[in-house]
């Protein structure tokens, strides 16, 4: 475990330490008492304390939970003394309405996410919301992305980019080679079922765009480097510098023949443009040809792509292995019997 896994490790263990005693208690608590009962506030000197907890407050009111206080004065000897806890009230959820729409797009996003290192976690929050009675399956179909992520490129990412943490890789553009890539991560974008990683190129000192899925290989860490040794600009805007078309190469036009009333997945993401020998004819905006070949794999012989010939040929490939593939399947089973 590195230092700053250790850090947030820490604070975490600190702050449900702190929510546990608070929401614990019956009546209030005072300052001894969290000294007491939180290894981290033990020691500590009033102002020092009182610098922690206002930390440690400011941290639970960014998740939505307030800490009640009050305040005495001792009969004894007169010094103002201060209690805390959390209500019920300030602890429980507020009511969620959400619309059909709103719950169609949080349908849309687990879907999103489920295959992420985030998964567990998106189940268990969606879990809760059906709890409540909110409907989270209306209206969400037509809008379910398509293609799934790449689990472990994306969750490394996510987590390279929370911890400021330098990354290599190597990356393939359309037609070109594979180049190796040091970059230190801004931020990650999503478009459609596309993720974009979005930094620093060390090498080349500039803003550039990765997409994701052409990392090949594993994202690793840069040697000799700490997370969060490098600061993000207050000036950086994505949107200054999101450019998908360094990310994936130029666009090609391809042109699909598509069985009528078929395919429509297929028709949603194509521009009619007329017919041909009895099959519907589209054309399709697209970055790697090979991509588009394999999307196109699964609807078997309702569609047929026509044009460009790298398109063709990548398209005759997979559909060839598929065959030999399935052949080893059935001569194995032929064996076995």
């Amino acid at each position: 475990m590195n230092d700053a896994e250790k850090k947030v490790r820490e604070q975490t263990e600190r702050i449900l330490n702190l929510l546990i005693a608070l929401r614990a208690t019956a009546g209030w608590t005072d300052r001894d008492t969290l000294k007491s009962c939180i290894d981290e506030y033990a020691g500590l000197s009033d102002s020092a304390f009182d610098r922690a907890f206002s930390r440690d407050k400011s941290l639970l009111r960014t998740m939505g939970i307030e800490i009640s206080t009050t305040s005495w004065k001792d009969a004894h000897t007169g010094a103002n003394g201060y209690g805390y806890r959390i209500t019920q009230d300030d602890y429980a959820l507020p009511e969620i309405d959400l619309t059909p729409e709103e719950a169609a797009v949080l349908s849309v996003a687990s879907r999103f996410w489920q295959d992420s290192a985030l998964g567990i976690h998106t189940g268990r929050a969606l879990n809760k919301l059906r709890g409540l009675g909110i409907d989270l399956h209306a209206s969400a179909e037509d809008g379910a992305p398509e293609a799934p992520f790449d689990t472990e490129s994306f969750s490394v990412a996510l987590s390279a980019v929370n911890a400021r943490r330098a990354v290599e890789f190597d990356y393939r553009k359309p037609g070109g080679p594979v180049s190796h890539r040091r970059l230190e991560p801004y931020t990650l974008l999503t478009r459609g079922d596309r993720v974009y990683l979005i930094g620093r190129d060390i090498d080349k000192d500039d803003i550039r765009t990765f997409r994701l899925a052409r990392v090949e290989g594993r994202i690793s860490p840069v040697r000799r480097r700490k997370d969060g040794d490098y600061e993000i600009p207050d000036d950086f805007r994505v949107s200054d510098w999101f450019r998908p078309d360094r990310a994936s190469g130029p666009a090609h036009t391809a042109r699909v023949r598509v069985r009528p009333g078929r395919a429509d997945p297929v028709r949603r993401i194509g521009t009619p443009v007329g017919a041909e020998d009895g099959w519907d004819v589209l054309e399709i905006s697209c970055e790697d040809p090979e991509e588009l070949a394999a999307s196109l794999l699964g609807y078997g012989a309702a569609v047929r792509p026509a044009a460009p010939p790298e398109l063709v040929a990548a398209h005759e490939e997979m559909l060839r292995r598929t065959r030999d593939a399935l052949a080893q399947v059935l001569d194995g089973k032929a064996v076995g019997r």
